[in-house]
Parts: C-alpha cells; structure tokens; sequence
C-alpha cells in the first residue's frame, strides 16, 4: 500500500508539472490568516510617536515582473499597480484597490498615496533614466544578477541611491553570490519553508521597529540560511525566524527575515516574506516594509506610516 501510494503522488506530481492547467486541481493554496486587531496596530504606531514628515519629494521605482508562481503567490504585477496606488496614489496607477487579496477593502483615502511622492512602475530591470532619476528602487521578482547589472547597481548605490529587496528578490539565481552579497549584504539562501512564520523583533530599538510588538505571526515562505553568511559587522538584522539547520529537524537557529545594510552613500533593506498576497495586506508586514522603504531612502522611518491601515486585512475590535 504504502508503495502504491509513493507511486500516486509521484505520478500526480509529474502530471501536475507535465500539463501546468491542472495546477489548481492538483494544489490547493492555504487559507489566509486571522487579521490583527486594527487597535493594536494603532497603538503600536502611538508607541512610535508622531510621524515624521518631510517634504523631501521622492522618487520611488517599483520593480516587477511576470508572475512566475500559482494563485495567491509572487503575483509581481498586481503588487506593483496596488503599491504604486498606495504611494503615488492616482496620478501612479488605475488600481481600483489597495489590497492584494480579495475582494477591495474600503478606504476613503485609498487613492490619496503619500505626500511628496512620485512612483515609477519598472519591468525586468530599471532602464538608464530610473537608476538615474531614482531615490529609492524597491524590487519584488528575481533579479538578473548579470555583471553589467551588478556594476549598475554598484554605481546606483555608490551615488547614495536606496535598494528594497522583498522576497523573491532576494534568492539569487542561479546561485548564491558573493559579489552580490557584497553589494546588498545577503547574497542569497539555500533553503525554504511554507508555513507559520514567528518573527521575533531582535533590534527593537532600530527606528524600523520602533513600537512593535517582541513578536509577530505570519504566513509566509521564509528563506535561509544567508549565503555567504552576513557579514555582522555590516549587517543589522532587524527580525529572525527560528528554523532548522539539519536534517532531522532538531536543531534550530535563528535566521534573519528583515535586515539594513549600508553599502557607502547606498542603503539597503532586505525582506524575506512576501510569498503570499495576503502578506502584502497584513498591517505589521506593511510598517515594516514601508519604514524599510523610508530608510533605504534616507527619510524618517515613520514617514509612511500613514499608509500601514490603508486598505489593510485588521478587525476592528
């Protein structure tokens, strides 16, 4: 029985990866979870104090490309047309909503973006005039880690420019990269997981983390264990996850999900999650990820904070 059984799910895997429409039967995405307390989140961010503003004008560069995975995960295009929403507001995108899962979540400021901000949508690789024109560069989609594109973004960094990696951008192809873990302080991982995620704030007085919570809950894909290692002297590691490091599951370390790293002018904030659309809505993920955005840029962390509850999955209680 038991060797039947391999035999069906090995078939059911080939046939699944033969005739890719099937996907949908073979696969069936997990549920999203339960939405955080929008009371908690605004008194996370009241912890923090009041925001910043600035009336610096920034140019922000949205970095996408095709989907490459199924229903719910890496979908690059709708999270650049939402986030180009939720930044530049109308003037930046036709999205008739803000959150990536589901139907749209109301907002009456869903079209407002952010002040002093002007959003540039970019597909495969930033053209000449957006590494030139750019403040900050934030990319979600693999990245071509070609010579030509390592020594560009070298020179984009060196002239102080600002670089967000979320998720699959992080996992260089076709393998983990000492030069670019030079250039972005991460040069890829080796391993990945589907599941809960307990991200533990490690660098609480960090002004990314500023008023969060010790611990956070996600559903997600982390991506571990950083390869070539961090460089601890250069890297600040803002978050971990505690995931295996053999094969039997026993043994445990704890693995950075959110980082800063410092390349001369040029700053970098790195972000593991993000697999899933519904992530992208999660208010905690989205302070931390726009306080990412806002140090990258050399602006004050709390600058977008405003945007963390627009259109966010949180349940008023």
């Amino acid at each position: 029985m038991k060797r039947t059984m391999k035999r069906l799910k090995l078939f059911l895997m080939l046939f699944c990866w033969l005739v890719p429409s099937t996907a949908t039967i073979c696969y069936a995405a997990p549920l999203p979870p339960e939405p955080s307390a929008r009371s908690e989140v605004e008194a996370a961010l009241a912890k923090a104090g009041a925001v910043k503003e600035s009336s610096r004008r920034l140019r922000v560069v949205l970095l996408a490309d095709k989907k490459d995975h199924r229903e719910h995960e890496h979908d690059y295009p709708v999270w650049q047309e939402r986030w180009a929403l939720l930044l530049g507001g109308r003037a930046a995108s036709a999205a008739t909503q803000l959150n990536l899962f589901g139907p749209a979540i109301a907002d009456p400021k869903a079209a407002a973006g952010a002040a002093n901000v002007e959003v540039v949508c970019a597909h495969g690789w930033p053209t000449d005039e957006q590494f030139a024109s750019a403040d900050v560069l934030v990319a979600f989609c693999y990245l071509s880690w070609s010579d030509d594109h390592k020594r560009q973004l070298k020179q984009y960094l060196d002239r102080g420019g600002g670089l967000v990696l979320i998720h699959s951008a992080t996992w260089t192809k076709p393998k983990a990269d000492a030069e670019v873990a030079a250039l972005v302080g991460v040069g890829g991982f080796t391993r990945f997981r589907h599941g809960l995620v307990q991200l533990e704030i490690t660098a609480a007085d960090h002004p990314i983390c500023k008023g969060l919570p010790s611990k956070l809950s996600f559903l997600d894909e982390t991506y571990w264990p950083p390869t070539p290692p961090v460089a601890a002297d250069r890297v600040t590691t803002l978050a971990v996850s505690s995931e295996k490091t053999d094969a039997t599951g026993e043994q445990t370390s704890p693995q950075p999900m959110f980082w800063t790293y410092q390349n001369g002018r040029g700053r970098v904030f790195g972000c593991v999650l993000g697999h899933y659309t519904w992530t992208f809505d999660d208010p905690w993920f989205r302070i931390l990820l726009l306080r990412g955005i806002a140090w990258a840029a050399g602006e004050p962390t709390s600058r977008f904070d405003p945007l963390a509850l627009r259109g966010a999955r949180v349940a008023d209680k």
